[in-house]
């Protein structure tokens, strides 16, 4: 009996998702909805002359792309970031050296707005452009520029995977946490957060490729870091380590180490759990703790454990209706029926 379909053959969990939405680390340096700007020029005065009014015009669009985008308004977001990226392109063209950071702001601001439409290949060949202007700034400016060419790296990484190219996913995620590594030991209090997105990154499209006991170590680093920022700081880094505990589970089942699964996975429901009964919860939330919790059940099932799955189970079926996912509920009801007259 499986949490997903009520019954039938073993199968291991849903690979969880790349980014963590909700935390700071879902959003690293350079990233258009991050509210970072650094490097990119700021708005001149009312005075300026015609590229100043253009430039003016390219950010505001740019804001109102990330505003368009936060209300779910994906589309309307993609025109303004389209049309953001349209003015930038010509600026840069006249004036490479003030416009570039603006630049490669817009392209990563017009890669996400393709992934959240589901055009897949336009966000890689987006995020491709912007890894190469970015590489242009690191090398003229490392310490100003190096953060964001690895945020477009691992964003890059993200998009690749999306599209079938595992190895060109993996040399871009390599290449993010190798800039997070030496950022991070220079200063760690800046670089750490983006080091653990970038190696949880990593692990997924190691493990992609079917390298699992590589992909582990990867993510056991990651849920270290974020386990010591969520301790410090709870509110900005929980989801984060939940998301990372939920990766190292889905890596462990995978090589068939169930105990240490079911216990990653246990925690990660513990922190979800929690915060879905937050004043601050959406049904996104809601539906992604049924789903993990789903999946700890069945990895608790299929150890005979039928007695323990009740709880992972009862979590999936009121995260469902919360959620507005009464289908799914009722079918978690029908399984904890059947799970009980077996336990009987």
């Amino acid at each position: 009996m499986k949490a997903e379909d009520g019954g039938g053959a073993a199968r291991l969990p849903r690979e969880p998702c790349g980014k963590p939405a909700g935390s700071p680390e879902g959003k690293p340096v350079g990233d258009p909805d991050s509210g970072d700007v650094a490097g990119v020029r700021g708005a001149p005065g009312e005075s300026g002359g015609t590229a100043d009014r253009e430039h003016r015009r390219a950010l505001s669009l740019s804001r109102r792309s990330s505003a368009l985008g936060a209300a779910g308004r994906h589309r309307e977001a993609l025109a303004a970031s389209e049309e953001a990226l349209e003015i930038t392109r010509r600026l840069a063209a006249d004036d490479r050296d003030t416009y570039l950071p603006d630049l490669a702001l817009c392209l990563a601001g017009a890669a996400m707005r393709y992934v959240r439409l589901g055009r897949r290949h336009d966000a890689v060949d987006a995020g491709r452009e912007a890894v190469a202007v970015r590489r242009e700034l690191a090398e003229a400016r490392p310490e100003e520029y190096l953060p964001h060419l690895a945020g477009s790296l691992n964003g890059l990484a993200c998009d690749l995977g999306r599209i079938g190219k595992p190895e060109a996913a993996l040399d871009a995620a390599r290449e993010a946490v190798g800039i997070y590594e030496g950022l991070a030991a220079r200063n760690p209090v800046a670089h750490e957060p983006s080091l653990a997105m970038a190696l949880h990154t990593l692990a997924q499209r190691t493990a992609s490729l079917g390298r699992l006991e590589e992909a582990v170590l990867h993510s056991t680093r990651a849920v270290s870091i974020r386990r010591r920022l969520a301790t410090e700081n709870p509110p900005a880094y929980s989801v984060a380590f939940a998301t990372a505990l939920h990766g190292l589970g889905w890596q462990l089942a995978a090589l068939g180490r169930r105990e240490e699964a079911i216990a990653a996975y246990a925690e990660s429901v513990t922190i979800r759990h929690r915060l879905a009964r937050s004043e601050n919860a959406q049904a996104a939330d809601h539906d992604y703790l049924a789903a993990v919790a789903g999946e700890w059940a069945d990895l608790l099932m299929d150890a005979g454990r039928l007695t323990a799955a009740m709880e992972p189970l009862e979590i999936a079926r009121t995260a469902s209706l919360h959620a507005g996912d009464t289908e799914r509920a009722d079918r978690l009801a029908a399984l904890m029926e059947r799970a009980g007259s077996i336990r009987v």
